[in-house]
């Protein structure tokens, strides 16, 4: 048995049956538990899933989050290190199909841009990620991880936003225009998400032209609640969009 760093789990499907394997990365501050709902979907639907715990608290990076591959500092540039090191791992796989949550996301589209290699076929984004962080963030304080004084709120909101990354998501067409032509991408959002509003999301998307990308529009779903609240939506349009990708 592999034993994966930073409680690297990969999670076989019971009755196999396609080689691409399905690969999470958890929004900020979760847990890979926080997934079992999402790996036994896509078990279900025949793949394997592998799930990893983000290095997402300063404390993780000394206090300074700093990318050693990019150069650059901030949290968003030190996750991307990380999700490329685990994308590495699997080797074994010859197509990935990433599964990402809320602004994390972009730490994947960024780890996917600076690799390039063909093996990660189609990307699926829940609840993220926000071309205005600093909204995100601000709202993420007000209602996910509430700072009730006013002015703290105010003090703490740009602080956790240029730690993420001091481009604040304006680098995310960027790194999605170094995809293929024709890449798929679905995301998947709520019309009642109180930190990532969906036309928020949808200017990471609508700029990039060679995208293939659709949406899954949950008009009574929050953030992140999809799965949870609206199964009989979420799991046909995610089933049908991995089973597209590797028929």
């Amino acid at each position: 048995m592999t034993d994966y760093p930073d409680h690297g789990q990969l999670i076989k499907a019971s009755h196999k049956k396609y080689d691409a394997l399905i690969f999470f990365v958890h929004f900020y501050r979760g847990h890979k538990k926080a997934l079992l709902r999402h790996v036994k979907l896509v078990n279900s639907l025949g793949f394997d899933a592998y799930v990893f715990n983000l290095k997402d608290s300063v404390k993780d990076h000394y206090g300074l989050p700093y990318s050693y591959v990019s150069q650059k500092f901030g949290m968003k540039h030190a996750l991307a290190d990380q999700i490329e090191e685990h994308l590495n791992l699997h080797a074994a796989y010859p197509q990935k199909i990433i599964f990402a949550f809320s602004n994390v996301s972009a730490c994947a589209m960024e780890a996917m841009a600076r690799r390039k290699p063909l093996d990660v076929i189609g990307l699926i984004c829940d609840s993220g990620p926000s071309l205005k962080f600093i909204n995100s963030a601000y709202n993420l304080y007000t209602h996910s991880m509430p700072i009730r004084f006013l002015p703290l709120r105010l003090l703490a909101t740009p602080l956790l936003a240029y730690g993420w990354s001091k481009a604040l998501h304006k680098d995310i067409h960027h790194d999605l225009r170094q995809l293929p032509n024709h890449f798929p991408v679905l995301s998947i959002r709520g019309w009642k998400d109180p930190l990532i509003k969906p036309k928020d999301i949808d200017l990471c998307f609508e700029p990039c032209k060679n995208l293939n990308w659709q949406k899954l529009s949950l008009p009574e779903a929050g953030h992140l609640t999809g799965l949870r609240d609206f199964p009989e939506d979420y799991k046909p349009a995610v089933k049908n969009f991995l089973e597209n990708l590797v028929k």
